[in-house]
C-alpha cells in the first residue's frame, strides 16, 4: 500500500484528476469581428453533460443587440445527438429574436454527419 504523501501516490492522484477532469469538457469562445456579429467557438466535447454550457453561451449572445450569432464547431473532438437538440432550440430563439444564427461544423465529421442527417432542416449550416 502506498503512503498519500509518496511520489507514486502523487502521481497516481494527479492521474486521477487529469482522467476525471478531461472527459465531458467544452471549452467556449467568444469573438466579435464586426458590430452586430458574435461568433462562438466550441473546443472539445459536446454531449449530455456539457450541452447546457453549450445553449446558456448561445442563448446569451441570441438575447444580447447583434443581428448575427455564427457557432464553429470545427475544432470538437466530439457532438453528440443533445447538440442537435441544442442547435434547433438556439434556431427557435434566433427566429424568436430576429437574429440570424449559422452553424459551422468545418472538418468535425460527427457534427456534420449529425447536421447531414437532418438534411439542413431549419438550421443555416455553412
Amino acid at each position: 500500500m502506498t503512503s498519500l504523501s509518496t511520489p507514486r501516490a502523487l502521481d497516481e492522484k494527479r492521474a486521477y484528476q487529469v482522467a476525471r477532469e478531461a472527459p465531458g469538457r467544452l471549452r467556449l469562445h467568444v469573438s466579435r469581428p464586426t458590430t452586430g456579429t458574435a461568433v462562438v467557438k466550441a473546443n472539445g466535447v459536446v454531449d449530455l453533460g456539457t450541452a447546457p454550457r453549450l445553449w446558456e453561451m448561445l442563448s446569451q449572445r441570441l438575447h444580447g443587440s447583434g443581428t448575427k450569432v455564427i457557432l464553429n464547431l470545427s475544432e470538437l473532438e466530439f457532438f453528440g445527438a443533445t447538440g442537435i437538440r441544442v442547435l434547433e432550440r438556439a434556431q427557435l430563439l434566433a427566429e424568436e429574436k430576429h437574429t440570424l444564427l449559422f452553424i459551422f461544423p468545418g472538418e468535425c465529421r460527427c457534427a456534420r454527419r449529425l447536421l447531414d442527417l437532418r438534411d439542413g432542416e431549419n438550421l443555416n449550416v455553412l
